[in-house]
């Protein structure tokens, strides 16, 4: 079910389906750890092969946080601090595989309406939306 998503996503974004992949599973990795838990595990549930994805999203995250920018954010600023560390932390490790937070900005709506056209609902958005401080950063809106 996920290769449609990324065969779309690759052709409306201009990136290449490993760009895709490494993306949602970054994201996915950062929704897991930082959502709303019933409404991470809606999400999971609802679309075969997202569970996977984030726990791939997960490994590949490093252990440390943003830099210095993403520690001090993360010492300051509680649960929303430690989900903007991360956030930085993974847009350095997208960067390193060439994708932009434009790019970013431009793939997370093709993942909302692909879910959203899959379950009748704006599961990616609700659980987006629940993460302090990112949401609105990853396109919860």
């Amino acid at each position: 079910m996920l290769d449609a998503l990324f065969t779309e996503a690759a052709t409306k974004t201009g990136l290449s389906e490993s760009q895709v992949i490494a993306a949602l599973a970054g994201a996915l990795g950062l929704i897991r750890k930082h959502g709303d838990p019933a409404k991470v595990q809606a999400l999971l549930e609802a679309v075969p092969g997202t569970a996977e994805l984030a726990e791939a999203g997960a490994e590949a995250a490093p252990k440390g946080g943003g830099g210095l920018f993403g520690g001090l954010m993360k010492a300051a600023g509680g649960s929303g601090g430690a989900a903007m560390s991360d956030a930085l932390a993974l847009q350095n490790r997208l960067q390193k595989q060439n994708v932009r937070s434009e790019d970013l900005k431009q793939l997370l709506p093709v993942a909302r309406g692909f879910v959203e056209r899959k379950t009748g609902r704006d599961l990616l958005g609700d659980t987006l939306r629940s993460i302090p401080g990112v949401g609105g950063m990853l396109g919860g809106d």
